[in-house]
């Protein structure tokens, strides 16, 4: 597998989070309209029996990776204070970085490779708004109306001023990805696109990426990707969970469900302690949606990770 790091700019808001399983589905359309429906069928195959072609990291602004978790923690251990000022000045410290989501990329090196320090902040530069829509009856298609109401609802949308980075491990060959890619990320991604959210411009040519400072003696990854994991993936380490309602993008008949099964995803930052480290963990999730009234095994929820070994005492 190589390792590739695009950017993505925004041409325009978006709907949803930009995270791995997400942008798997996107890809899954994008390469069925480049290579025709066989080589998705094969995609699929390969994905479903733990060889994947192609592995997302969530996006993260450009020039920052995930803060792993557990840092804090274990910089707490190690601190070895005498003083009650010293104590003080430290909870002060620890508590402003908390809630840090993001840290550079020298930061992130320094921590895989055994170091606890990091910077204190990394500029937000997304803001949030509310978009309003009318609900939309899927028999008639059009507005729905109930008892003389148009039945508004609510979408927070998300604006950023600056790119964001994405972490792909693929086999795929070069030229395809990188069409299948621009492709994806101009016809949008998530939710609202049909209405054009979500549309993105891929920066520059497809590259291999070379930036990680991977240690010698690894005992241990970070997940840049949420992800679910397999049933033989380690289980000791530092992680959050968060729970997510998937939906599918297109659905071919009224009596379908656009709905998916509720998932527990742990999230990227996460780290495991593994020995050794391989390049991706998770699973890819099966049966999560009805198609014609059956559980369909032709829809499946993308739930790997890029994995990062680093070393952690």
């Amino acid at each position: 597998m190589s390792l590739y790091k695009i950017k993505i700019e925004p041409e325009s808001s978006f709907c949803s989070p930009l995270q791995s399983d997400t942008f798997f589905g996107a890809f899954c359309w994008s390469y069925l309209y480049q290579c025709g429906e066989q080589a998705l069928k094969e995609l699929l195959y390969r994905y479903k029996n733990g060889i994947p072609d192609i592995i997302f990291s969530n996006a993260f602004p450009s020039g920052t990776l995930p803060l792993p978790v557990g840092i804090s923690q274990l910089k707490k251990r190690q601190d070895d204070l005498r003083t009650k000022q010293e104590r003080y000045q430290k909870y002060i410290e620890s508590k402003n970085k908390e809630n840090l989501s993001y840290i550079t990329l020298e930061d992130f090196n320094r921590i895989i490779n055994g170091s606890l320090e990091h910077s204190d902040t990394v500029k937000d530069t997304e803001t949030k708004a509310m978009l309003w829509r009318n609900m939309v009856n899927r028999e008639t298609n059009t507005v729905e109306n109930i008892d003389g109401d148009s039945n508004l609802f609510e979408i927070e949308e998300t604006f950023s001023t600056e790119g964001f980075d994405i972490y792909i491990y693929s086999t795929l060959e070069k030229k395809i990805l990188e069409n299948t890619l621009r492709e994806m990320f101009m016809s949008g991604i998530g939710a609202q696109r049909s209405i054009g959210k979500g549309a993105f411009k891929l920066l520059g040519e497809l590259e291999l990426f070379e930036g990680f400072k991977i240690p010698e003696k690894s005992n241990a990854f970070v997940a840049l990707s949420n992800f679910v994991p397999g049933k033989s993936d380690p289980i000791n380490g530092y992680y959050k969970t968060f729970v997510k309602y998937p939906k599918i993008s297109y659905t071919s008949s009224e009596t379908d469900s656009p709905f998916k099964k509720p998932l527990i995803f742990l999230k990227a930052g996460s780290v495991f302690f593994a020995q050794p480290v391989k390049r991706f963990y998770g699973s890819c999730i099966e049966k999560v949606a009805l198609k014609a009234g059956t559980v369909s095994d032709e829809i499946v929820i993308g739930a790997y990770t890029v994995a990062i070994p680093c070393y952690l005492e």
